[in-house]
């Protein structure tokens, strides 16, 4: 699924950093940190993944008050050929990711520094959390 264009009036954001607009005193994202990708290192079970992921990296939403970092893994689903943002992950190995909800997803190909903006944008927006930090307003 592709977002739909902004309105005339809003500007695309420019960068990861870029995407929160409003309380960002007390919120930033990011592409994750070698020591957040560290802290989720761990042993994924084996079992079949829910798809590959090319063209993918780790996104941290930092939420400052609460010292809370949620960290995504976002980029290309293969069988899709769309874009993708997961839920929170929770286990990071060499070369798959695990999902709070339990998904498991492969990791192909070398990671990215530029994830697809408007649909991380359109993501935040859906889980209803992108006004509240003035987020582009693209949708799906």
């Amino acid at each position: 699924m592709k977002p739909n264009p902004l309105p005339p009036d809003q500007e695309a954001p420019a960068s990861l950093d870029d995407i929160i607009r409003t309380n960002r005193d007390s919120t930033r994202l990011y592409l994750s940190k070698a020591a957040e990708i560290a802290a989720l290192q761990g042993p994924i079970p084996d079992r079949p993944a829910k798809g590959v992921i090319t063209d993918w990296c780790f996104i941290t939403l930092l939420v400052s008050q609460t010292g809370e970092a949620f960290v995504y893994l976002t980029g290309s689903h293969q069988a899709d050929q769309s874009s993708c943002m997961t839920s929170k992950v929770t286990l990071i190995s060499d070369r798959a990711a695990m999902t709070k909800s339990g998904s498991i997803y492969t990791l192909a190909g070398n990671p990215t520094t530029t994830p697809d903006l408007p649909y991380i944008c359109a993501t935040l927006n859906l889980w209803g959390i992108g006004p509240r930090f003035g987020v582009p307003p693209y949708l799906f």
